[in-house]
């Protein structure tokens, strides 16, 4: 296992070292956070990259991404990937999204979540997809996991992801095991007295069970946790533009987040930047409320600041003040 890793981050950091030559560096200005000064957490969202080895404008657009990024002049307490961050789970995509997230967000706290093009979008060997999966993520994340569901705790905070346990395109698969799981991991975070994050590539009301049947027990779930804690939810898949009413919501009983597809591309040969190529959102917690804000990462702004009707930011109250959690 651990000649396999060296193996991987080898031959990845090659390659990508290669590809980020040809991209450039991005001549895009620092930024922050809204008030630094009173900022309690600060992490950034991205999804869908769908990373192809024969499409080098969706790699540049991924990488210049990731390079203006790390100019928050605040830092990230994490990175978070919502799924298919390549388009077939191919060994040379998923060289090309590691190597360069490596390189890009080195000394980043990297959360992976597993899209269901990570694992062939429905073809393939579904065991022999998952298990690469898990090799790129145990080689360039460290985490060595068994199942495409884990959690963990930075600065206090419950960041809790979820995984599809199927080989299906648009379901959240979810087992048995898994819900009991979660049960245990929202008791957890109740108990820190701050607020938890869930991350999905599916949105939460795709969910359904092992035998493939929808159920509306994970929102009920966190519905349920959300009526006394304070909960907040952020899914891909949709690939919906983030200035659209429904990418901000509660009508499940908590707020949940659509992001947009980071690499979103068109043309004839696919290779033409439209405006909303780019986009996912900063995270920043402060005492009393949350806020999440849209911003082009791709070229180094924030994203619809000239939109009088776009709804690209919101601004969510806590029903517990930070300083009450301390």
């Amino acid at each position: 296992m651990l000649l396999k890793s060296v193996t991987l981050r080898v031959v990845a950091t090659m390659i990508a070292l290669v590809m980020l030559l040809a991209v450039g560096f991005s001549k895009a200005e620092k930024y922050d956070v809204r008030d630094p000064g009173n900022c309690r957490l600060h992490f950034s969202v991205l999804s869908d990259a769908h990373i192809e080895g024969n499409n080098f404008m969706r790699y540049k657009v991924f990488a210049r991404s990731l390079q203006n990024l790390k100019k928050n002049q605040s830092g990230n307490a994490a990175v978070v990937f919502l799924g298919d961050n390549t388009m077939n789970g191919q060994h040379i995509e998923n060289m090309l999204f590691h190597g360069t997230a490596s390189l890009l967000l080195r000394g980043e706290t990297v959360l992976p979540v597993m899209g269901n093009h990570d694992i062939g979008n429905g073809n393939g060997d579904y065991e022999q997809l998952q298990n690469r999966w898990y090799d790129y993520t145990a080689a360039f994340f460290g985490r060595q996991l068994k199942h495409p569901y884990y959690y963990e705790v930075i600065d206090g905070y419950y960041f809790i992801v979820l995984g599809m346990e199927g080989h299906e395109v648009h379901d959240l698969v979810m087992t048995e095991a898994q819900f009991t799981w979660l049960e245990g991991v929202l008791e957890l975070a109740a108990q820190s007295g701050k607020p938890a994050f869930v991350f999905s590539h599916h949105p939460t009301d795709y969910a359904t069970d092992e035998t493939g049947h929808s159920t509306d027990r994970l929102v009920d779930m966190l519905a349920a946790y959300n009526e006394t804690n304070d909960l907040f939810c952020f899914v891909g898949h949709t690939h919906m533009p983030l200035y659209l009413f429904w990418s901000f919501h509660t009508e499940d009983g908590y707020p949940e987040t659509y992001l947009p597809r980071l690499t979103s591309l068109g043309g004839e040969k696919d290779n033409e930047v439209y405006e909303d190529t780019g986009v996912g959102v900063e995270v920043e917690l402060y005492d009393g409320e949350i806020s999440i804000r849209g911003r082009d990462f791709y070229r180094g702004e924030w994203k619809y600041d000239d939109l009088e009707d776009a709804m690209c930011e919101v601004t969510y109250p806590l029903k517990h003040a930070l300083n009450e959690a301390q």
